[in-house]
């Protein structure tokens, strides 16, 4: 017997990510919820996207994010789903936030801890001056600053908590 199709509406949304150890070698696949609810250590990434006049673009978070609404963050960042790599997520996002495709250079890790996430988050930078599109389901709004203006940012309490540690690597490459 054949079952019917489960009806769009009562779909639920199914991710699984990558369950690490601290050296980041694979442990197996993790649900996100259960990642987040349980503390599980998973990868995640952020590209920051800089036009040829050195400005950085930072978006303001939706206020419909489950992690740190309305806060302010990279040009976009991600969780990396489990089949993936660090390089292939970032492109995936950096296309799906931006509408850009564009070339990624890779900066570097570091492990991140702020309730619900614990991730080890790969840090990319990408340059190009395409026009923007901005995805409302990520954001609310995406900006093009200076380091001085992200620099101001990245000290206030309205940011995603790692993009201070992100912007440390990014900010040491210009």
């Amino acid at each position: 017997m054949r079952l019917p199709p489960i009806p769009q509406q009562a779909a639920v949304k199914f991710e699984l990510l990558y369950h690490v150890r601290e050296d980041d070698s694979v442990v197996g696949p993790v649900e996100r919820k259960r990642a987040h609810s349980e503390g599980i250590l998973h990868r995640a990434g952020m590209v920051f996207l800089k036009r040829s006049d050195g400005k950085v673009l930072v978006q303001r978070r939706s206020k419909t994010k489950e992690t740190f609404p309305d806060s302010y963050d990279s040009s976009c960042s991600f969780h990396v789903k489990y089949g993936e790599s660090y390089d292939e997520a970032a492109r995936r996002e950096l296309g799906e936030e931006t509408g850009i495709t564009s070339q990624l250079t890779y900066l570097g890790k570091f492990t991140h801890f702020d309730p619900p996430e614990n991730e080890i988050v790969a840090v990319f930078v990408s340059e190009s001056d395409q026009a923007v599109k901005i995805d409302l389901d990520e954001s609310s709004v995406m900006e093009f600053w200076s380091k001085e203006e992200i620099d101001s940012v990245v000290d206030c309490k309205g940011t995603s908590p790692w993009l201070r540690d992100a912007w440390k690597l990014l900010r040491n490459s210009f």
